[in-house]
């Protein structure tokens, strides 16, 4: 049944409808110019500053200007001005590389080199399986004796030492020596990364773990396979010195040892704005690894391989031994920019399965075990047999340590 309204009525209806939308539209300005006008002060004097230093510049500087060198260092001190030591901005080119080390493609040689002080020399401490310098024959312990035909001494090694990283394709002479004999060899670099590399003591796998890319997920599955295939039982993984590598690819790491998360939030961490809300979520599927483990921290312990270890012992499935982790418990996210390059900013903080976060004030592991100052230098050199940290690592899986096992 159709029914009349009078005309008053009706524009009384149409004048309330416009004053609900008017308020409406207000309301969503307002929240709009509060947002835009947030530090509004702050930027105009930001802006206003660099704009006058410019003017300045422009007008009395004697030399010519780069104006691509000039932003490339402007981005770089903003990010650099915020005061976070994890945040940074890259160039187009550093961008690239970044790019291609996170999914394990990796420019240099594949030699991994630590610089003793105590005999002024440079040595290898690792070497990635089916690189360049792996495939040249160099091993761990070989000591590099000169670059590109410049004998390294305690005074160039840094410069020099840059020489094994850089352009893909391009190309380094290295001489090294070992057992007294000396080898030169010509490397091309580029290659894809080992982060996970192992050896057997008996029943117990040794895992070392040195960043968290795309590749270490897998690496790692493939290493503690082939470990229980050789008759491990339990596992030692060391992440002293360990900081590269992203969150959700620890992650991914972790997934291949732990189960489902079930306990606290349901996942293997969660990342906090700080607004408080979740800007992100961490989580694991179903397989496990039913193994004793053990993991070896220090103070170079750092971002992803501290939730790597924190979340094991969270689980209930790992100890830890050493001493106190760094204490980055935040996640780092990438934003690509339009001149080709990016930034990474810190933009949230990591909550780990279930401990508190340990946002700059780290990890505390199970066990303390200082290393000696002579030892803790020569850590990726140190022999497992004079390392006290992974001794008592082995002695608590097994209840002796390895020289009893040896004897």
């Amino acid at each position: 049944m159709n029914r009349k309204i009078s005309l008053g009525l009706a524009l009384a209806l149409i004048f309330l409808a416009i004053a609900g939308s008017v308020a409406a539209t207000a309301a969503v300005t307002m929240r709009v110019y509060n947002s835009i006008i947030k530090d509004l002060p702050s930027r105009t004097s930001l802006y206003s500053t660099v704009s006058e230093i410019d003017d300045i510049v422009r007008n009395n500087y004697f030399g010519e200007i780069n104006d691509s060198l000039l932003n490339a260092d402007l981005s770089e001190g903003y990010a650099s001005g915020i005061g976070d030591r994890y945040s940074y901005y890259m160039t187009a080119a550093e961008y690239a590389v970044y790019l291609d080390e996170m999914q394990g493609q990796m420019v240099g040689v594949g030699a991994n080199v630590f610089y003793d002080p105590t005999d002024a020399g440079l040595y290898v401490s690792a070497v990635s399986e089916n690189s360049p310098a792996a495939l040249a024959g160099l091993q761990k312990g070989d000591r590099i004796v000169s670059i590109n035909e410049e004998a390294v001494t305690a005074y160039n090694y840094t410069e020099l030492m840059e020489n094994l990283t850089g352009d893909r394709l391009s190309s380094v002479t290295v001489t090294f020596s070992r057992d007294g004999a000396s080898q030169t060899v010509n490397l091309v670099k580029g290659y894809t990364a080992q982060t996970v590399f192992t050896s057997l003591n008996g029943t117990v796998g040794y895992v070392q773990i040195t960043a968290f890319y795309a590749t270490t997920a897998s690496q790692l599955e493939a290493a503690v396979e082939t470990l229980s295939e050789n008759g491990a039982t339990s596992l030692i993984f060391d992440l002293r010195g360990c900081s590269a590598g992203t969150i959700e690819y620890a992650a991914n790491t972790l997934d291949v040892l732990v189960p489902v998360a079930s306990e606290g939030s349901g996942a293997l961490a969660t990342a906090y704005s700080k607004d408080g809300s979740v800007r992100r979520t961490f989580t694991a599927a179903a397989s496990s690894v039913s193994m004793s483990m053990m993991v070896l921290v220090n103070g170079e312990t750092a971002g992803p391989a501290e939730l790597f270890a924190c979340d094991l012992r969270d689980y209930g499935m790992a100890r830890l031994i050493g001493e106190t982790t760094a204490g980055n418990g935040c996640l780092q996210e990438v934003f690509a920019l339009s001149d080709g390059g990016a930034i990474i900013l810190t933009t949230a903080e990591i909550h780990p399965y279930i401990s508190e976060s340990y946002n700059q004030v780290g990890i505390v592991p199970d066990e303390e075990v200082v290393l000696s100052s002579e030892k803790a230098v020569r850590l990726p050199l140190l022999e497992q047999a004079d390392d006290d940290q992974y001794q008592r690592a082995y002695s608590l899986l097994t209840g002796e340590t390895e020289e009893d096992t040896a004897a």
